[in-house]
């Protein structure tokens, strides 16, 4: 048996990592950013240029995770007029943002959100 990308993915996540105070925001920039710190030491940035970010673990999403607790199609990022909305598309192991399960949030800066074993921080644009 082969598993796809598409595929359900059935391994549940009861409980996200504890937050750490210890990932040092990078400096805002002319546009929003979600940070993402692969391994210790290691930083990479993805730049919200776009209305609409889509996330997940399919090829089409704008940012890609691996793993099999991210979705194919795990949550979307929208800039807004009163700033960045993290919404999650129905995802099976949810989108937490600072330890918290949440459907639909307004990102302020620095706050953590957790897609399956992945940790990104939210760095708003330069004001």
């Amino acid at each position: 048996m082969r598993a796809f990308d598409d595929d359900v993915s059935y391994t549940r996540i009861i409980d996200p990592a504890p937050p750490t105070d210890d990932l040092p925001l990078p400096v805002e920039g002319e546009h929003p950013q979600l940070v993402w710190h692969p391994r210790l030491g290691d930083q990479q940035s993805y730049e919200l240029d776009k209305r609409v970010t889509r996330v997940g673990r399919h090829d089409e999403n704008d940012i890609v995770l691996a793993g099999p607790t991210v979705s194919a199609r795990h949550a979307t990022l929208r800039i807004e007029p009163v700033g960045v909305v993290l919404e999650d598309e129905g995802s099976l192991n949810g989108t937490f943002v600072n330890g918290e399960r949440t459907e639909q949030r307004l990102l302020e800066r620095g706050d953590r959100i957790q897609l399956g074993p992945h940790l990104l921080v939210f760095v708003p644009a330069r004001s």
